[in-house]
């Protein structure tokens, strides 16, 4: 057993090196040269442009990265966060995988990130809480008037997913479809279920649920090009929103035992066509 004029040095040695290593991790890492050749990558190899202001470090495998923002080729910006703390896995490098897990302050809300990909093999998870939807730029942009507070969690595997969202305290204001002016609307939750396949999410279920409008909607929509859709639309409209939209009623006939109205949206997301 080593006596004590065995283990001092040792252990002055080892403490050496971690403060070394400590030294040049904070001070000496290229961390701007980092930054550069993640933006690249993000550049290269997706349709997407990465902006990262700062990578600071925060232990060996984890660094918080500063002001993130993913955006389009068009500049739109697609996702934003103040601090995205994101860690390596170093067992999974050992074992030949890349295994990320990020989180992120976003939109007033949490979002979790895990990825893991290796020779073959491909798997995405997200989860999110409290995201704040009247905060989302592409929605703010595209005129949609909203509120709410947006969770849920979606995870894939190779080219086959499955997903949960809701959203609570919904309201909609002010919203135009090719010169049509909806109603104010309000939804106390929605949900949606579904999974992809391929190209093809399936929407299982989507409930949205108000005191003066229920949607339920079941379907598929082909996730290129135009995006072709095909979805089952119920509507059940309480009785004042019947007499204040009798249009409805006029231009929609096939109701049901539990008093929704169906019709069928066909076309694609920018051209949608209702058969009724």
């Amino acid at each position: 057993m080593p006596d004590k004029r065995t283990i001092i040095p040792r252990l002055l040695f080892a403490g050496y090196f971690a403060a070394a290593f400590l030294l040049f991790l904070f001070l000496l890492f290229p961390f701007d040269r980092l930054r550069s050749r993640i933006e690249s990558e993000v550049r290269l190899r997706t349709p997407c442009e990465l902006s990262i202001a700062r990578i600071s470090p925060r232990f060996f495998n984890t660094v918080l990265l500063s002001d993130v923002v993913i955006s389009a080729k068009s500049g739109k910006v697609l996702f934003e966060s103040p601090a995205v703390r994101t860690t390596v896995s170093l067992f999974g490098l050992l074992r030949g995988l890349t295994a990320l897990s990020m989180k992120a302050s976003a939109y007033n809300g949490e979002l979790l990130v895990r990825v893991q990909q290796g020779p073959g093999s491909q798997y995405l998870f997200i989860d999110g809480s409290g995201l704040d939807i009247g905060g989302y730029p592409l929605l703010r942009d595209a005129g949609f008037h909203l509120t709410g507070r947006l969770g849920g969690n979606f995870e894939m595997t190779g080219d086959s997913g499955k997903g949960r969202l809701w959203i609570k305290g919904v309201t909609l204001r002010d919203l135009v479809i090719k010169g049509f002016k909806i109603p104010d609307l309000d939804f106390e939750q929605c949900w949606l279920e579904a999974e992809v396949k391929g190209d093809r999410l399936l929407v299982k279920k989507l409930e949205m649920d108000g005191k003066e409008l229920k949607v339920r909607a079941t379907g598929d929509l082909v996730m290129r090009e135009r995006g072709m859709m095909n979805l089952t639309i119920k509507l059940k409209l309480s009785e004042r929103m019947m007499q204040e939209q009798s249009w409805v009623t006029a231009v929609l006939k096939n109701k049901d035992a539990e008093g929704y109205y169906q019709f069928i949206l066909g076309g694609t997301l920018t051209e949608p066509m209702p058969r009724l």
